[in-house]
């Protein structure tokens, strides 16, 4: 029985073909018994060419071209891919081109990218497709014609040194790569790049110091004990921040989609969280137990509207929910700072709604709780390094968190 020999794979200058620039194209050559195929290898300035003096015929590179190189690489290394996946018994240039070309043709990142807001923004996911776009301008800013196979360990820490001298902090530049990370993934998901190339094994995302984010338990007893003017915008603002506290953090996108029919459950708060609504593997719901103080704000607030809160009505649509409460935050915010200026707190020209999440789980943490019923507790959808041993805890423990509160 005859062996079947395997297709071998060469980078080469065609001599025969000469281009208009008056250099010769490099091409991808695939010989298979004994028959050869060429293909035309695309850079970012069109079909890859070189003079015979910048060639090295032996090696199939340029002799001193680094990035043109580069590509040369990938290339060849998607070529080889294809191979290993086909058995050389049945192997064709048909079959090849066919895997080579279709699931394994470069992607453009800008233009995928833009191809997953419109995604979202069909979806009404419109603070997804607000940071995807973010990330989008800041890779576009450092590299207008990005490919998947571009971006590896050196193209994201050259990136990472790009934002930085362009002002960036630390704690933003995070959420661009995680953002990178998550577009990758989905890259990988819809076959553009292999799972080999994944840079996020070698590079990783780097956190910032942050700034203060919480109160101590003294300073939100003050704001919680302030008396502001009944039904004034100040006392709404300060009610949506003791509730937030008392909720566990609940962001106000949450709180301005309660609905007394739907969330407000005998002497329960269930909810799912918006932020983690499309991404949870399960979208176990939030159950919050009312306890006193939190029925008292629950009980300033009329029971014949739909919504809890007076934040939203029916028929908005989602942009001018996100507006409506982007918008309620502002306010909320300028509120704080004036109370908190006023009681002379620290840092209250810092403070925002989302101080009222960190401050509960620093709060917490002070008392003693420990880091993974806290985590239960804020509901996050992924704590690898406590729910791989723990199992989730029982209702009434998380409960039983609400007294360190007040």
């Amino acid at each position: 029985m005859a062996r079947i020999k395997k297709p071998t794979i060469k980078l080469v200058l065609r001599k025969d073909k000469i281009l208009a620039s008056g250099e010769y194209p490099v091409m991808l050559r695939i010989t298979f018994n004994r028959k050869p195929k060429y293909y035309v290898l695309k850079g970012e300035n069109g079909t890859i060419s070189s003079a015979l003096k910048k060639w090295n015929e032996e090696i199939g590179r340029f002799n001193r071209n680094k990035e043109l190189n580069h590509f040369l690489d990938q290339y060849e290394l998607k070529a080889n891919q294809v191979i290993r996946e086909l058995e050389y018994g049945d192997f064709t240039f048909t079959g090849f081109e066919n895997k080579y070309f279709k699931k394994y043709e470069r992607e453009n990142v800008i233009s995928f990218i833009n191809k997953l807001i419109i995604k979202l923004k069909n979806e009404d996911r419109l603070g997804s497709a607000n940071s995807y776009k973010d990330t989008r301008n800041r890779i576009q800013e450092y590299k207008p014609r990005c490919y998947f196979q571009d971006i590896d360990k050196k193209f994201l820490e050259n990136l990472e040194k790009f934002l930085l001298a362009k002002g960036n902090s630390l704690n933003s530049i995070g959420i661009y790569m995680r953002t990178i990370r998550a577009i990758y993934n989905k890259a990988i998901a819809e076959e553009l790049i292999k799972d080999e190339s994944y840079p996020f094994k070698k590079y990783k995302i780097k956190s910032g110091n942050s700034s203060k984010r919480a109160l101590t338990k003294k300073d939100m007893q003050l704001i919680i004990k302030y008396k502001a003017a009944k039904n004034s915008r100040k006392w709404h603002s300060l009610n949506f921040f003791t509730f937030s506290y008392l909720c566990r953090g609940m962001n106000l996108k949450d709180i301005a989609l309660l609905k007394w029919k739907e969330n407000i459950l005998g002497d329960r708060i269930v909810y799912i969280r918006s932020k983690t609504a499309n991404t949870k593997k399960s979208n176990d719901p939030n159950i919050i137990k009312i306890e006193p103080e939190i029925e008292k704000i629950l009980n300033y607030y009329s029971r014949k509207n739909e919504y809890v809160f007076p934040i939203l009505e029916r028929g908005l649509s989602e942009l001018t929910i996100r507006y409506r409460i982007k918008g309620t935050l502002k306010k909320i915010s300028k509120d704080l700072k004036e109370v908190a200026s006023e009681l002379e707190i620290d840092c209250a020209d810092q403070i925002t709604h989302y101080w009222a999440r960190h401050t509960y789980a620093t709060t917490l943490k002070r008392s003693g709780i420990s880091t993974a019923v806290i985590s239960e507790a804020l509901g996050h959808s992924s704590e690898a390094t406590t729910k791989a041993y723990l199992d989730k805890f029982e209702q009434t423990e998380i409960d039983n968190t609400f007294k360190h509160l007040i």
